[in-house]
């Protein structure tokens, strides 16, 4: 998936949760940050002329596992687990967390999948609905954008109001 479908479906999925403003900013910085580390490897891991090669490697790999999601959003939405995080900072690390999560199911329905085991790349997990940048894709955006204004648009100007 791109990365405005990516965005905007972690916005008005945190919007419809009723997550507060910095969690749902949060929400949409965490929508790409799957791909905002797999980038950071390669470009840590290699040459100028090497990093497509590298990024390529590691795409959807580890950092698209599902289990590293929920596992991040069940420990954000525990307050014991950890006790001298801020009130406030908890609704920004529920919502990356909740944001990356929201990436990897999307990208679940693409043909690439995601893996279903986090160091290895053999098996994937795919529902191969539309593939990335396809008309599906930007249709299934469409219907995204038009069921959360219909459903929460009032909720998205109170927020930016």
């Amino acid at each position: 998936m791109k990365w405005i479908t990516h965005e905007a479906t972690a916005v008005l999925a945190a919007v419809a949760l009723h997550f507060p403003l910095p969690g749902v900013a949060a929400a949409c910085a965490g929508a790409i940050l799957p791909d905002v580390l797999d980038q950071s490897m390669a470009r840590l891991a290699s040459t100028r002329r090497g990093r497509q090669r590298i990024f390529n490697a590691v795409h959807r790999g580890t950092t698209h596992w599902l289990g590293w999601w929920l596992l991040g959003c069940a420990l954000a939405l525990l307050p014991a687990v950890l006790p001298t995080l801020p009130a406030a900072l908890r609704p920004v690390l529920l919502g990356l967390c909740f944001g990356g999560l929201s990436h990897v199911l999307l990208d679940m329905l693409t043909p690439a999948g995601v893996p279903l085991t986090p160091f290895s790349r053999k098996h994937k997990l795919s529902l191969k609905l539309c593939a990335t940048g396809s008309l599906g894709e930007y249709l299934f955006l469409t219907g995204v954008l038009a069921v959360g204004w219909l459903f929460w648009g009032k909720d998205l100007l109170r927020l930016l109001g």
